[in-house]
């Protein structure tokens, strides 16, 4: 047991850095895509057609995998008013669970209907014809697919506390 769970670490911490460096090369295309597109409109030399899907491809896909690894080191935004004033109370242990299962659901149902939306996609980028949609809308299921895995630790966690006193 103790040999798989130091597996499921090493493999969370291997996927937190590809998904890191994917948000940071995603951010300097972006970057570097919005740069060249303002200098080519002083300097007329390209004609870059392609770069407002670009930018939208890359935005989409940094915004879902960078709310992933937020969710995954639990810094994505919370409101914690009452579970922070509860902490130590059973109270708060039960309101935590309560927590955790309200977040498992949000991420089960964005993940479930963001793969309907990918499998009904039939649409293609305005620029680009060769690329189909739903090649930018997969970032909606996959990020909220392992938001789901880790709303499934968080709550496991929480459950494990409620009884540990």
């Amino acid at each position: 047991m103790s040999s798989l769970l130091s597996l499921l670490r090493a493999g969370d911490r291997m996927l937190s850095r590809v998904v890191r460096t994917l948000c940071v090369v995603a951010m300097a295309a972006i970057f570097i895509m919005f740069i060249l597109n303002v200098f080519v409109r002083f300097v007329p030399i390209y004609n870059f057609t392609q770069t407002d899907d670009w930018i939208q491809f890359a935005l989409v896909w940094m915004i879902f995998l960078g709310a992933q690894e937020l969710v995954r080191t639990r810094n994505h935004f919370v409101v914690d008013l009452f579970t922070a004033r509860l902490r130590d109370r059973l109270s708060g242990r039960i309101l935590r669970v309560v927590v955790c299962l309200i977040e498992l659901a949000t991420y089960a149902v964005i993940c479930w209907y963001g793969w309907i939306w990918v499998m009904r996609s039939n649409a293609t980028m305005q620029s680009i014809p060769w690329m189909e949609v739903r090649y930018m809308y997969a970032a909606i299921p996959v990020s909220a697919g392992f938001m789901t895995l880790y709303g499934i630790r968080d709550l496991l966690e929480a459950l494990g506390r409620l009884r540990l006193r």
